[in-house]
């Protein structure tokens, strides 16, 4: 039986995931356009692979939670980063993806999972750590956890989605593990105690800025400018081949 935690839990994971897939993507499919950019089925389907892996990744971040040391806690950090973003390249950079517009949109759904079930269990242990003395403080802290998560996770699996789109992964891959590492960092000084405070809030506000601004890079900017460039191209073919003949 689902008990008040875990709905809490599910609402600050899955809310927010939810709710930015479709702010994102709803300029890209009917409606809004007539031919979409993308499958809904394939989408969703990126979407439930998320989840799982979103699962996978916490576990071996709380193991390496039990582990980590003042000395090891940066190595770790770093580690686990770059694990991620390398997972998520591999899945994306299948031959049947590569160099494909929809890979973006799949990638950022992809992205989505991962955040929804990794707030979930994030944000359920810490509630669950604090049962009984749940002031507004640590709901506002556990809402903040899993905006942060889901914008982080959603604009680098994305930019890797870009990047395997425009065959310039080399391109965009550093970029997504760059913010995926500053984020962490960012984080950890603050969830983690790593500063006293009140310094440990310039943790938290970095952590805010650099997923703002990954998130933000990936909706305005990124994604945008990918589809300019495959309509360009797909209007440039007709005319090449009329030229040939």
């Amino acid at each position: 039986m689902v008990d008040f935690l875990q709905l809490a839990a599910g609402i600050l994971g899955f809310g927010p995931a939810m709710t930015l897939l479709y702010f994102t993507l709803g300029k890209y499919t009917y409606p809004k356009v007539a031919k979409p950019f993308f499958d809904d089925r394939k989408l969703f389907a990126f979407f439930a692979l998320g989840v799982v892996l979103g699962m996978v990744i916490y576990a071996f971040e709380a193991w390496g939670s039990l582990i980590s040391s003042s000395y090891t806690i940066l190595l770790l950090i770093m580690g686990f980063a770059l694990m991620e973003e390398l997972m998520k390249l591999v899945i994306l950079n299948f031959p049947r993806f590569q160099k494909k517009v929809d890979t973006a949109f799949y990638g950022l759904s992809m992205g989505l999972g991962i955040a929804a079930t990794y707030t979930f269990a994030t944000v359920y242990v810490f509630l669950n750590d604090i049962e009984g003395n749940i002031q507004v403080t640590a709901v506002v802290a556990a809402s903040i956890l899993g905006v942060l998560f889901v914008l982080m996770h959603g604009a680098t699996t994305a930019l890797i989605g870009i990047g395997v789109a425009r065959g310039d992964v080399r391109g965009y891959f550093p970029e997504a593990l760059l913010i995926h590492i500053g984020f962490a960092l960012m984080y950890e000084s603050f969830f983690a105690g790593i500063l006293s405070e009140p310094w440990n809030l310039i943790g938290l506000v970095g952590a805010a800025a650099v997923a703002v601004y990954g998130y933000r890079k990936v909706h305005t900017l990124s994604l945008p400018v990918l589809i300019q460039d495959a309509k360009r191209l797909s209007q440039q073919a007709p005319q090449k081949k009329k030229v040939v003949a």
